[in-house]
């Protein structure tokens, strides 16, 4: 999404509904950084360190600044967001860990975000990748006079409720933050959504007219549609 859409706010209020979750930026990120990284310990024996998906495993990992990272330390989750595991084979270690994680990643387009052009263009991310992700949400940072004004007045009285200069303007009928993440903790453990016959009808005949335009967008058409 375009910049100053509140896209990090997103992240980290994601991050604080979920009782397992990492927090990490694309800057100065590596691949070691992400997955697991083989250091010595004080006797001088090998050992692994878990990175932001493997302490993620069962929660959420946000990765903001996505487009940031180095595009080879990039290819080193493809394996991780497909298959959940991390194949690794580091100074003599050879194991598989778990990456059972809900990625959620952040990033900014080059320049303005180009509707006539494709996501991969504008977002500068190789389709692979972008077809690993369940779901793309864009934020666009359009010109409307109304929403201006909306925005800059509730910044404005946040700060002023703030420093104690106007009332508190109160939040009856929101819920808290305690009750979302009760709410959220509930929702995964018991709610199981099931397909019906008519709704597997609807989905394959969407993935096989998504196969057959001409105009398909290769990183959206893979079979992880």
């Amino acid at each position: 999404g375009d910049p100053g859409t509140g896209k990090s706010q997103i992240m980290k209020f994601a991050a604080k509904l979920t009782p397992r979750s990492v927090v990490t930026t694309g800057v100065g990120s590596t691949g070691a950084g992400l997955t697991v990284m083989a250091t010595k310990d004080s006797g001088g024996e090998w050992m692994l360190e878990a990175g932001a998906l493997v302490l993620a495993d069962g929660g959420l990992c946000c990765i903001d600044e996505f487009d940031s990272i180095r595009e080879h330390d990039r290819a080193t989750i493809h394996e991780a967001m497909e298959q959940q595991t991390l194949s690794v084979a580091k100074a003599g270690l050879v194991c598989k860990l778990n990456t059972r994680t809900t990625i959620l990643a952040a990033c900014n387009p080059k320049g303005k975000y180009d509707p006539s052009c494709t996501l991969s263009v504008n977002v500068a991310l190789a389709s692979p990748l972008l077809s690993r992700f369940d779901l793309v949400l864009i934020l666009m940072d359009s010109q409307d006079e109304e929403w201006d004004r909306e925005v800059s007045s509730f910044v404005l009285r946040e700060a002023e409720e703030r420093q104690g200069t106007v009332p508190d303007s109160g939040e009856d009928g929101l819920w808290s933050l305690d009750k979302l993440q009760a709410y959220m903790c509930y929702v995964k453990s018991v709610f199981a959504p099931s397909l019906s016959p008519e709704a597997e009808t609807v989905l394959m005949r969407y993935y096989q007219l998504q196969r057959q335009a001409d105009q398909r967008n290769a990183a959206r058409t893979t079979v992880r549609l």
